[in-house]
């Protein structure tokens, strides 16, 4: 019986090449079985990732409804920039997976950013990226928001001074 590789050679009529197909074969075997045992491995770190940072929800909801308890609801974030290693954000979506699921094996399987998409918490930071670039806006732009405020305070009192400077700021602009 022929293996595959014999087949491959047979068909190709290169016989330079016999000691290299199974070398190459074995190579590719061994790394496919890296390949999944790496990938189980894999698996059971994100769900003890997983399973972590409910363990850790769980305990930060414990810990924050005692602390509001018996120091008030404004000693809670002090505590937890005081005492937790990660960002008050990370806190707050532990907390919120703890509270998700009684169960976190719904999740098995799941990166903890997956986890958190199903749940629809953001993963996103709040604070603007020192490298995003900031954008100037063209002068009508802010010459329209400045004149949208102040027809914004007709509620209140509006000065015909202020509008009468933004509308003559807006023609030339326009006029130009």
């Amino acid at each position: 019986m022929t293996t595959p590789s014999e087949t491959v050679l047979a068909n190709n009529g290169n016989e330079s090449g016999t000691a290299i197909i199974p070398a190459v074969a074995a190579k590719i075997n061994k790394l496919h079985a890296e390949v999944v045992r790496m990938e189980k491995e894999s698996r059971r770190k994100l769900d003890g990732a997983l399973m972590a940072a409910w363990q850790a929800g769980r305990l930060l909801v414990e810990a924050k409804a005692k602390i509001r308890r018996d120091a008030g609801r404004s000693a809670w974030i002090p505590w937890l920039e005081t005492c937790f290693d990660g960002h008050i954000r990370t806190a707050q979506r532990y907390m919120r997976l703890a509270r998700a699921t009684d169960k976190p094996e719904d999740f098995a399987g799941l990166s903890l950013r997956q986890a958190y998409f199903r749940l629809g918490l953001s993963i996103q930071p709040n604070r603007s990226d020192s490298r995003t670039p900031e954008i100037k806006l063209p002068a009508y732009i802010t010459l329209a928001n400045k004149l949208t405020k102040a027809l914004r305070r007709t509620r209140r009192q509006i000065r015909a001074s202020d509008l009468a400077s933004l509308y003559a700021e807006l023609r030339n602009i326009f006029e130009r």
